[in-house]
């Protein structure tokens, strides 16, 4: 390190410390050249780059060099690279955004369609950001910039640096309640972009409990439309006539499928358990279902703390789930 570099970090230093307030006067070229045995063209230097980095500004009409900062902002800039519609992901990005300002940083949010998809991921390669955080955009292509994933997988992609859920736990827990209330005659949705690890936590306890059938009690799909779920409720019905609880991935999955029973006629509240994932309030707020709160605002102030050590140290993984917490189960009707 030169010379004006290393007088910069020690000013830095004594800044973050508080020793030059705000509005204060700053140490002259001068008086700073006879501190630290430098020539005034170094100490000017010095000077210079904290000007460019926001925390000084130089005075007019022989005011001198006034503090205006005494932390350099922003300190880190990183993108979320995902959308912020749907209410969990903007909960994500709320706890991003907090992380982000505590810590005297900024994060800026890019939803590229796919024609700008991977123009966009060149631009922020090649731009200086210091790292991403992501969801709902698959596994990257190898990028110059840390990058960490807020799900640990989806559908049967798995990524290699994550924040998310526990995803298993969500799905075992929730499942073992539907069956501690007497339920055994059970249908699953689940959406080929879900967490594979949910369905794995529902088998788990239903082969606990001895229901060896789960994977035919199973229902896959493809698409996100009212039509899809008004099919496959006609085939839990012919399967599985007389069921009395749907368990699906996702909230979204299970507000549809309340739609087609609504649509059909059929009478579910109190009598078959609805239960979802992600407790998504524009639909606990209408309808008497158990969910499973997946704390994204949580998930999204570690993600980038972490994302920040990963700037540091970009060799290291990162690999961290956060606690589920069950939300409603009393909706679950009991089977006397």
């Amino acid at each position: 390190m030169g010379k004006t570099e290393s007088i910069v970090e020690i000013l830095k230093q004594e800044l973050a410390e508080g020793k030059y307030p705000v509005n204060s006067r700053f140490p002259s070229e001068y008086e700073l050249s006879d501190r630290f045995n430098v020539n005034k063209k170094t100490a000017n230097k010095a000077v210079t780059l904290l000007v460019t980095e926001g925390l000084l500004e130089r005075g007019r009409g022989g005011k001198g060099t006034i503090v205006c900062s005494t932390i350099k902002f922003p300190r880190h800039h990183v993108v979320y690279l995902g959308s912020l519609k749907h209410s969990y992901f903007a909960k994500l990005g709320h706890g991003i955004q907090t992380a982000a300002l505590e810590n005297n940083s900024l994060m800026s949010v890019v939803t590229p369609t796919i024609e700008q998809f991977h123009s966009v991921l060149q631009s922020l390669n090649n731009s200086s950001i210091d790292g991403i955080l992501t969801s709902s955009f698959g596994l990257l292509p190898e990028m110059k910039k840390p990058v960490v994933y807020l799900e640990d997988q989806n559908g049967e992609i798995k990524y290699p640096d994550y924040v998310a859920c526990d995803s298993y736990a969500a799905g075992y827990q929730l499942m073992r309640e539907i069956i501690a209330r007497g339920h055994r005659n059970i249908a699953i949705l689940f959406h080929y972009m879900n967490n594979p690890k949910r369905l794995d936590g529902f088998y788990d306890a239903m082969k606990e409990a001895g229901i060896t059938d789960y994977k035919e009690r199973t229902f896959v799909s493809m698409d996100f439309t009212q039509g899809e779920s008004n099919m496959i409720l006609k085939q839990i019905q012919k399967k599985f006539p007389g069921f009395t609880a749907i368990s699906a991935c996702s909230d979204d999955d299970i507000f549809r499928m309340i739609k087609s029973m609504q649509r059909s006629g059929i009478p579910w509240e109190g009598k078959i358990a609805m239960t979802g994932i992600g407790n998504i309030p524009e639909i606990v707020s209408c309808c008497p279902i158990a969910t499973v709160e997946q704390h994204p605002f949580r998930i999204g102030g570690i993600a980038f703390r972490k994302l920040l050590k990963k700037i540091k140290n970009p060799e290291m993984t990162i690999n961290e789930l956060v606690d589920i917490e069950l939300i409603n189960v009393k909706n679950i009707p009991v089977i006397k």
